[in-house]
């Protein structure tokens, strides 16, 4: 398993525990519902991904890209990854920002998000080619304004993730605060 591979799965149970997290939240709620939020992230992951990373030796990649949004707009992302495969590690920078952006939750309502200033996720991998054991840690932080028929508002982000497993199962939690709702969760899939 290359850190590309690792650093997509922790991107997609990223984006599954923050739904969960935010549908079943405790603390106070902000400007936006739990509805809202679920929606909001829903859309959000029809122009927000992580690419692939080099798949062999050390490699130190820096990209910048900006995509059209489905309904209009723009979304930027632009990072790096420095990668040593040789010792297993990685690390990963992502700044995500968003200029009128308009996409589609699958329930069919048109989100617009627009950068506040914008997200930052960072993370740290190791990982072990022989035995497939891998770890990740990381920080999501930032903040995004968004609107749609239900409302508009602001969404403040700080979040602390944990992952751990190997080629057959993982663990994780994920920890702090996204659009006014605490979130504490935790994650456990094995065969």
């Amino acid at each position: 398993m290359t850190s590309g591979t690792l650093i997509r799965r922790a991107s997609v149970a990223l984006v599954a525990f923050t739904l969960a997290a935010c549908g079943d939240s405790t603390g106070p709620r902000a400007n936006l519902t739990e509805e809202q939020v679920s929606d909001m992230l829903d859309a959000m992951s029809a122009v927000s991904s992580f690419g692939s990373v080099p798949g062999a030796g050390m490699a130190v990649v820096t990209v910048s890209e900006t995509v059209d949004c489905p309904n209009g707009g723009t979304a930027t992302a632009s990072g790096s990854v420095n990668e040593n495969q040789a010792a297993g590690t990685a690390t990963v920078q992502v700044t995500q920002s968003f200029s009128g952006c308009k996409a589609t939750s699958s329930s069919g309502r048109v989100w617009t998000f627009d950068g506040n200033p914008n997200i930052v996720t960072s993370m740290s991998t190791t990982y072990n080619q022989t035995t497939g054991a891998f770890s990740i840690t990381g920080t999501q932080i930032g903040g995004i304004r968004v609107a749609s028929d239900l409302g508009s508002g602001s969404c403040d982000i700080n979040l602390s993730i944990t992952f751990t497993g190997d080629a057959d199962s993982f663990s994780g939690s994920i920890n702090g605060s996204a659009c006014g709702h605490t979130i504490q969760q935790s994650m456990s899939v094995s065969p």
